[in-house]
């Protein structure tokens, strides 16, 4: 299906050949088994139930069809809207949306079909429309994709190099998207990318030179006294957040020092507290191969008071590549709801100052294997919802959670 697996070889990276249907077989053998064909409404799918074992109660569960790395985001009257995409040379990237009292998603649309890779993201503006960024592999840029009715117009962030990798945005309140992605060490390596969109044109910057793997994840926010976007630097080995003061005027911060962990910082997820200017900050801590913990952060730039969130085992880093193990989003009154995910269980926590309250704990049932990406979302009326992905890269199953007034 066109589909590659990454090897990392002295920090770049490339494509083995894949020694013909055996060793394809095997692949999709330990993604979970094989898919049957898609026909591009998501329904011939072969994967089980997206329901998982563990806490259930309050919690209602389906399934937006087949696909991977998905991202969503809640309009204010509770309609979910998400994408996911299908990675590979024949990929697609697709959207679809779920009303608050439906059991099952509308209709599929494709937004492009080409060669892409993710995460990628999604926003919702004024205009109640998704706004969805993606990597472009061909074009090796990224994309904004914008809905109006009932299709989406492309615009590229025509840059030099090839960046565009792990997409991030944030809408400020002027109508300006904001974005952060990677151009990586594996390609030109110019390093993290800022680019602003005023409704007309692309406005591009770099935010933090240097050598950085695209696996790293990102994340950027808005706050009165500037952008703020949280990277990982491989190199170091921590994560590390961006501060645009002024135009082409950059600060770097280390988020929390290596101190005695492999490395720490990895897949950042942040928020801006209802204060307007406090961050909020998950990322995984790393203290051997497939043990770590996730951690927390609250405060600014070189201020931050550091808290564990939950230790976690079954998950690796260097074969998935990029991916979202821990995401985070605040309550109203701006408490952090948690999803994190392994290969074999997915947690959401809600973070106190007291304490910390499990508000499901799941177990990836027979023949599934979640693939360490999730997604969290709390709406205006305090319901949480989680997306995720599970089983096979051909292209996998995008399932979805709610616990109304979580």
């Amino acid at each position: 299906m066109g589909e590659f697996l990454f090897v990392r070889v002295r920090a770049r990276w490339q494509k083995p050949r894949l020694a013909g249907i055996a060793a394809l077989t095997t692949i999709l053998a330990a993604c979970g088994g094989p898919a049957s064909p898609d026909d591009g409404d998501g329904n011939d799918q072969a994967a089980v139930s997206c329901v998982p074992s563990g806490s259930l109660a309050g919690w209602r569960f389906t399934r937006f069809g087949a696909g991977t790395k998905p991202a969503i985001t809640v309009g204010p009257d509770g309609t979910v809207h998400a994408t996911f995409i299908m990675e590979s040379l024949e990929g697609w990237v697709r959207y679809a949306s779920l009303s608050t009292d439906a059991s099952s998603p509308g209709q599929i649309e494709t937004i492009a079909n080409g060669n892409f890779y993710g995460p990628i993201d999604i926003l919702l503006a004024d205009d109640g429309e998704p706004r969805i960024l993606y990597h472009d592999h061909g074009l090796e840029d990224q994309v904004l994709a914008i809905r109006s009715g009932s299709s989406f117009s492309l615009w590229p962030m025509v840059n030099v190099g090839h960046d565009g990798w792990y997409n991030t945005g944030v809408i400020g309140p002027d109508g300006t998207l904001h974005t952060a992605t990677y151009d990586p060490s594996g390609y030109s390596g110019l390093g993290l990318i800022y680019g602003a969109w005023d409704g007309s044109a692309w406005y591009i910057e770099l935010a933090a030179p240097g050598s950085f793997d695209y696996a790293g994840g990102t994340a950027i926010v808005y706050t009165p006294d500037g952008i703020h976007a949280a990277f990982f630097d491989d190199e170091a080995g921590v994560g590390k957040i961006a501060t645009r003061v002024l135009p082409n005027d950059w600060t770097v911060a280390t988020i929390e020092p290596l101190g005695g962990r492999v490395e720490i910082g990895r897949f950042p997820d942040m928020e801006v507290d209802p204060d307007g200017s406090t961050l909020h900050l998950v990322y995984l801590a790393v203290d051997a191969m497939g043990v770590g913990v996730i951690r927390y952060a609250k405060g600014t730039p070189g201020a931050f008071q550091f808290q564990d969130v939950l230790s976690v085992t079954d998950f690796t880093i260097d074969f998935v590549g990029a991916r979202d193990i821990a995401t985070l989003d605040l309550t109203a009154n701006g408490e952090p709801i948690v999803a994190i995910q392994t290969r074999s269980e997915m947690t959401v926590l809600r973070v106190g100052t007291q304490e910390i309250e499990t508000l499901g704990q799941f177990q990836a049932g027979s023949n599934i294997q979640f693939r360490q990406q999730t997604e969290v979302v709390v709406d205006a009326a305090g319901r949480v919802h989680v997306a995720w992905w599970q089983n096979g890269e051909f292209p996998g199953t995008v399932c979805y959670g709610q616990l109304d007034g979580g």
